[in-house]
């Protein structure tokens, strides 16, 4: 018995041998080596097992080594190029080709709620990668993108620290509510994404016609940018880091006159003023103080000294990717230090992120995305440019210790009293965070479920110091030393649920149908407090109590919520025809009652003609061809703040009614109505997408035409109808007016040399939109300067026609103006003869502020160009980008501080004297400079060579050697030129639209990527 328990023990353990040996002998290892059509090694190429979640990727020579269990084929896949499947049948090495996807079927597009593959569009979309965000000198991932995507207008208004972008979608719309696009970062509608790091970013896409954007409904009026972070992936973990240092060139800005200049400006001056030249010095300035300057030559550049320190940017950009088949995680840390072209005006940002998915089981998933970002920025007063400007330009700016001269010459004050210590201090300190959660199951085949948690959460602390020697205003009602601090919490919360069936029924039929609903709330409170009178400057806005004069406290609050339904049908057949439509049903808290929900619906089509069998015989040069037409409603409701459909009420301090204070109480706008309700914008999108030679030409081009309805219009009452608040009519919101937007676009991208060890590509945007305003309630509003037939923003002003010339004296004169005068365009007047005949002028009067007011032109372009080439030979790329904006007017009031006085006038005026006619300013020391006004309105059409960047990627063998998977070192010109179409504007950039606050500037950076 014994014997035969030990031959079945024995018997057990060589069947678990042979099993084990089986099990094994199936299980091998397989390497290989990926590369692309040209020879050169992929990196990152996915190498997966199917039907499992065993894998890897690629290595910097295109290598992998995988143990497999033999049972399954192997797939490679890689962006932009089409996966390879595979059958092991006893191999073990193996060498894969990847070819490239002409029709980028497997590339991705984000929309709303969903993605889609780019030909299966029927809609109006830009997908930006995040490759065109690298090598620009700037942290605002919008600045990035200008002139890059096409209908989309983006200018850099001003060049002060942490100033944002003004950014449209094919024109304003509404008059008084915004025009900003919806930003959708990560899912969470209206995130910040001024507070986004460009190197945090995977993917961007702008959505511009109303199917594709109708899907967010009233959010979406003003089109949506949907912006994607990076994500895990499974494989090794990758450390990438990412460094930038930039510094300043000269800024765009007029500097004073100096020198001989300024000294035959004011001889100039004196001649007008007294019919011949001064006889000496003396006669233009009797203060000896003065005359000794002039004798020392202590000119002052007051614009150079405010700039001398120049701007700098440090950036540091450090991130974690990686994971498994089931967990994966993405972790960034960034560091942000921007010094601005003033002393003591900077920003230091501190941020992070961490974005993690995890696969519970194959029908679970969660996960989520966090960003913390912490800033602390230092602004200065927006006057120290103009009164650097128009400064005395002579004296001693600094004592014999580097301090600032107070009073730098007999009777002048400086420019830089906000520089003195403590005179002035304007800090702000932003928290921000967006955090999202989601869970993510898959009921069935295709039907899938998402319900997303997220929430904004925004707190700012604002204080300022305005000391005695400042050159800052304060409040009315408040003198210097002034303080003030301010308190604000905004938090917001949305809960979106997104219900998505995949399915194609029957063979060539493929259906999404998408369901979704979502609430936000929004709340936001914020206090503030002022005083003046403080003993000591060092207090800052530290010790608000510290104010012995008077002081003031406030605080408000607000509460605000959406409810919306949605319901999309897409629908491709035999990936020809496509069709897409869409309804969604918006609540929006603070219209009034019976008016808060309204529907948009959005329809959209589209035929990939390159698809029909008919197109066969020339598939060798039209790779695709797809025509697409949309129609949709979209609203908006911005523009009225929370309880606007109210009426307003105040209340005031308390007065002493018979020895009993009482608190006075007044209503204030506006005025509530109870039938306010709704904007709505109609458009219709008209587009072609072609692909020739293998899509190596890619073209897309759009004609829209949008009117946009009910306007909400913030109305002034009249007088007469006794609606009124302490005297003075009040405002209410109403429906009312309408303005169009119509236009073309053109995104053309071509890759016009590619072999082993060189590539060319090339890209352009085009844009043209026309604006205008169709119906006014009673017609032009002047004192609004609206117009119908013209664009929303429209100047409205005396329009210049030269300066009069010594042979027009006698025509002068019938407009009571002499030669050197301003030369403007008047408008005819008519009077009443005896006969009751009207009788023109025929223009010829005296220049009248009220008559002779015309319309001059807008700020909307004619056109937008963006182009950009890019060079690459074998590790070198060279890229430039240029922008071309044309066609639009602006106010230059830089070119406005022309005065004509004795004050310091612009560097390099041409002006008028009897020897020099033909001049576009007018005579220094006229006595009348009516009409000086016409001279800030010009053409503001410019060119510029927007970034020039040079990189070059080190070879594989040598970061091998460093033991780093790839580093990359490059060099960018910002800004580097700018060509203004009009002479008068040499001293400028016309793309701050004509602002006389802080310059835009050149800058220069250079940066390294580093993987490892």
């Amino acid at each position: 018995m014994k014997t035969f328990a030990n031959l079945k023990n024995i018997r057990t353990w060589l069947i678990m041998l042979f099993v084990f040996l089986g099990v094994d002998a199936m299980a091998q290892n397989i390497t290989g080596t990926v590369k692309d059509h040209l020879g050169e090694p992929v990196i990152g190429a996915s190498v997966l097992e199917k039907g499992t979640g065993n894998g890897t990727i690629t290595d910097f020579d295109g290598k992998f080594a995988l143990k497999v269990s033999g049972k399954h084929s192997i797939e490679i896949s890689y962006v932009g190029y089409i996966t390879q499947t595979f059958n092991l049948k006893g191999k073990t090495s193996f060498n894969i080709v990847l070819q490239e996807d002409s029709e980028m079927m497997d590339e991705v597009v984000i929309t709303g709620f969903g993605s889609q593959k780019k030909p299966d569009i029927s809609g109006s979309i830009v997908s930006i990668s995040k490759e065109d965000l690298i090598g620009t000198p700037t942290s605002n991932v919008m600045e990035a993108l200008q002139g890059k995507i096409a209908g989309a207008d983006i200018m850099m208004g001003s060049g002060a620290v942490g100033e944002d972008v003004d950014i449209l979608l094919r024109g304003s719309r509404s008059i008084n509510g915004s025009n900003a696009p919806l930003f959708v970062i990560d899912g969470v509608q209206g995130a910040n994404y001024n507070q986004l790091s460009p190197s945090d970013i995977d993917q961007i896409s702008v959505l511009k016609d109303a199917s594709s954007t109708a899907i967010y409904g009233s959010a979406g009026a003003n089109g949506v940018i949907i912006i994607t972070t990076k994500r895990g992936a499974a494989g090794k973990i990758t450390v990438d880091l990412d460094t930038k240092y930039t510094i300043s060139g000269g800024a765009n800005f007029m500097h004073g006159m100096i020198g001989d200049e300024w000294l035959q400006y004011q001889k100039e001056y004196y001649r007008t003023r007294n019919g011949m030249y001064p006889e000496d010095i003396s006669q233009l300035f009797s203060s000896e103080v003065i005359q000794q300057a002039l004798a020392n030559n202590q000119w002052i550049d007051w614009i150079e000294e405010a700039t001398q320190g120049n701007a700098s940017q440090k950036e540091i950009n450090l991130s974690l990717r990686g994971g498994s088949d089931k967990l994966k995680v993405y972790t960034a840390f960034n560091y942000n230090n921007t010094e601005g072209l003033l002393s003591n005006e900077n920003q230091t940002r501190y941020g992070m992120r961490f974005n993690v998915d995890y696969q519970i089981r194959d029908w679970a998933k969660i996960g989520s995305s966090t960003s913390l970002t912490y800033t602390i920025k230092n602004s200065r007063g927006k006057n120290i440019f103009t009164k650097s400007l128009t400064a005395f330009p002579l004296g001693e700016p600094y004592d014999a210790n580097g301090n600032i001269n107070v009073n730098y010459i007999e009777g002048e004050t400086s420019p830089f009293g906000d520089e003195i210590e403590d005179q002035y201090a304007n800090e702000t300190r932003t928290t921000y965070a967006n955090i999202n959660a989601y869970v993510e199951l898959t009921f069935l085949r295709g039907l899938t479920f998402r319900s997303q948690i997220s929430t904004n959460l925004n707190n700012v602390r604002n204080g300022k110091y305005v000391g005695t020697h400042s050159l800052q205003g304060v409040e009315n009602g408040y003198s210097a030393p002034y303080s003030y601090i301010s308190n604000y919490y905004g938090y917001s919360y949305a809960w979106d649920n997104i219900l998505t069936y995949d399915v194609e029924p029957i063979k060539g039929h493929k259906i999404t149908l998408t369901g979704v609903t979502s609430w936000n709330k929004g709340q936001s409170d914020s206090n503030n407090m002022r005083a003046s009178g403080q003993p000591l400057d060092s207090y800052l806005f530290h010790n608000m109590a510290s104010g012995i004069t008077k002081y003031g406290v406030q605080s408000k609050y607000s509460q605000s919520q959406k409810m919306s339904y949605a319901l999309r049908f897409n629908y491709v057949y035999k990936d020809k025809y496509i069709a897409s439509f869409t309804t969604r049903w918006d609540g929006a808290s603070h219209l009034a009652d019976g008016h808060k929900w309204e529907a948009f619906p959005a329809g959209a089509l589209a035929w990939r003609v390159s698809q029909e069998s008919f197109m066969k015989p020339i598939e060798k040069w039209l790779s695709n061809l797809k025509l697409r037409i949309s129609y949709g409603v979209t609203g908006n409701s911005g523009g009225m703040r929370a309880y606007s459909s109210q009426t307003g009420a105040a209340t005031y301090s308390p007065v002493s009614i018979d020895g009993l204070l009482s608190s006075v109480s007044q209503l204030v706008s506006p005025y509530g109505n109870p039938s306010i309700g709704w904007e709505k914008t109609y458009q219709w999108n008209y587009g072609i997408d072609l692909g020739l030679f293998n899509n190596r030409v890619n073209v897309n081009f759009d004609i829209y035409n949008s009117k946009t309805k009910d306007l909400l219009f913030s109305r002034t009452l009249p007088i007469t109808s006794a609606i009124t608040a302490w005297g003075s009519p009040m405002t209410t919101w109403q429906n009312i007016g309408e303005t169009s937007n119509k236009g073309y676009e053109v995104q053309l991208s071509t890759v016009n040399i590619r072999n082993k060890d060189f590539e060319w590509r090339s890209s352009l945007s085009y844009t043209h939109n026309e604006e205008k305003i169709v119906d006014l309630p009673d017609g032009d509003l002047i004192a609004k300067k609206l117009f119908e037939g013209h664009p929303i923003k429209t100047f409205y002003d005396y329009k210049y026609a030269g300066i009069w010339s010594t042979a027009e004296a006698d025509e002068a004169a019938k407009y009571g103006c002499q030669p050197g005068y301003v030369k403007i365009e008047t408008v005819e007047q008519f009077t009443t003869d005896e006969n009751g005949n009207l009788v023109g002028d025929g223009g010829v009067h005296t220049y009248s502020n009220t008559r002779d007011l015309q319309i001059l032109g807008s700020n909307v372009p004619d056109g937008i160009v963006g182009i950009n080439n890019t060079f690459m030979y074998k590790g070198i790329e060279l890229s430039a980008f240029a922008i071309i904006r044309y066609g639009q007017m602006i106010d230059s009031k830089t070119i406005g501080w022309y005065s004509t006085k004795n004050d310091n006038q612009p560097r390099g005026t041409n002006y008028w004297t009897p020897e020099n006619q033909n001049t576009y300013f007018p005579r220094p020391g006229i006595a009348s400079t009516t009409g000086i006004e016409s001279l800030r309105y010009i053409d503001g059409s410019y060119a510029k060579i927007k970034n020039v960047t040079l990189g070059y990627v080190l070879p594989k063998k040598i970061c091998k050697t460093l033991g780093i998977e790839k580093c990359k070192v490059y060099a960018t010109a910002y800004n580097v030129f700018v060509l203004p179409f009009k002479s008068e504007l040499k001293h400028t950039d016309p793309e701050n639209n004509g602002s006389d606050t802080f310059p835009l500037y050149k800058s220069y950076l250079i940066g390294l990527n580093l993987s490892f």
